[in-house]
C-alpha cells in the first residue's frame, strides 16, 4: 500500500479536493504508474455531477501520463520504467 495525492469528489456537485489517499498494491493484472501529468475532462465533471452513476466518493482525473513503477504478475506488455 502507498499514499498518493488525488483529486477526490465526495458528494454530488461537490468540489474537487486534493488529498492523500491510500492506494492498494497492483493486482495481478494491474500496473502502478507514477503520474507526472493528468487532466480533468468533461467526463470527470459528469461523474462529479452524477450524470454518470459512479459511487461517491471517487478519485477523478483519468487522463494521465507517467512512468510505470510496478506491475502485477500477469502483466506482460509493459515493465517498470516504461513511459
Amino acid at each position: 500500500m502507498v499514499l498518493i495525492t488525488a483529486a477526490v469528489v465526495k458528494e454530488k456537485s461537490g468540489p474537487f479536493v486534493i488529498e492523500k489517499v491510500e492506494l492498494d498494491d497492483p493486482r495481478d493484472d494491474e500496473v502502478l504508474v507514477q503520474i507526472h501529468a493528468t487532466g480533468v475532462c468533461h467526463t470527470d465533471f459528469g461523474v462529479r455531477d452524477q450524470n454518470y452513476p459512479v459511487p461517491l466518493p471517487a478519485v477523478l482525473g483519468h487522463e494521465g501520463a507517467g512512468v510505470v513503477e510496478r506491475i502485477g504478475s500477469k502483466v506482460s506488455k509493459v515493465a517498470p520504467g516504461t513511459t
